[in-house]
């Protein structure tokens, strides 16, 4: 069970520009050793999904190393569950592999072939490891997505010395950061690119589609990437991350969380958690 809880609430420029500035920090108080309380927030600003007592009662509940990042685009906060806290990437890692290639074809002024696009698909869609390992080889390995993630902001993003794309580590705050390279405008892709990766994200196999679509209503469209792991020592690695737009709502969430004892364990904490954020971000309609 998580032992050490922080929280922060940042609020960007209403510009939603990639740059922005620390409003606050939300303090974590430890009560029982696990929960999380906000002592202070900016005035008009909310003190998040994970300050909340629906979230802490349900962290309590769950065993396994959990952090997360919610970005909310609606309101320009951005609020992070354990700060700092970087876990392996499993499979996430593909959505960087996949920019990254993005990014490359745009500054050569070429598209993808029609190779490069099978293989995209089978990699995002259907998370086939393969697939994965030609376009990362066919980035430069980690060099490669490396100096893409650089240019897009990530800074808490390290690689296996071995070259192993699934041992990256990573954290969910970099991760929205990713999500926001394919989400908002910016100059390292082009509107058609972030449509396409974001399109294949959309069409995730059934059997792969889980974690932080939960809670989301029917007809709100969802983009997502998980990735699941095995690791010695830390039991399961299961994480989601995903674009999540509709219901008045636009919001990027990455979910990690690392010794869970199975897989399925994992999944369910990522899903409780994404339940919560849905419907604490989610205005209510009438």
């Amino acid at each position: 069970m998580t032992s050490a809880l922080d929280c922060v609430c940042v609020r960007r420029s209403i510009g939603r520009r990639v740059r922005y500035s620390a409003c606050a920090l939300i303090t974590a108080l430890a009560l029982a050793g696990t929960a999380v309380t906000a002592s202070a927030t900016p005035s008009g600003a909310s003190p998040g999904p994970f300050a909340s007592s629906v979230m802490r009662s349900y962290l309590l509940r769950r065993g396994g190393n959990i952090t997360a990042a919610v970005d909310d685009l609606t309101t320009g906060q951005i609020f992070v569950y354990r700060p700092g806290v970087r876990e392996y990437t499993a499979s996430i890692v593909k959505a960087s592999i996949l920019a990254t290639l993005l990014h490359r074809k745009q500054l050569e002024h070429a598209s993808l072939t029609a190779n490069e696009r099978r293989t995209a698909t089978g990699m995002i869609e259907a998370s086939d490891n393969n697939d994965a390992t030609a376009l990362w080889n066919e980035d430069d390995g980690s060099r490669g997505v490396a100096a893409f993630l650089r240019l897009a902001g990530l800074r808490q993003t390290t690689f296996d010395p071995g070259g192993a794309w699934g041992y990256t580590r990573t954290t969910p705050l970099d991760q929205v950061t990713l999500l926001r390279t394919l989400a908002l405008p910016n100059r390292l892709l082009s509107r058609s690119a972030q449509a396409y990766e974001l399109g294949l994200m959309s069409h995730v196999i059934p059997f792969d589609y889980w974690g932080v679509p939960a809670g989301v209503p029917a007809g709100v469209p969802v983009a997502i990437k998980n990735g699941w792991l095995p690791v010695p020592g830390l039991d399961w690695q299961i994480n989601s991350i995903g674009d999540i737009t509709g219901r008045g709502e636009h919001y990027l969430i990455a979910v990690m969380a690392n010794d869970n004892p199975t897989e399925g364990y994992g999944i369910s904490s990522i899903e409780g958690i994404a339940r919560i954020i849905w419907k604490d971000l989610a205005p209510v309609i009438i």
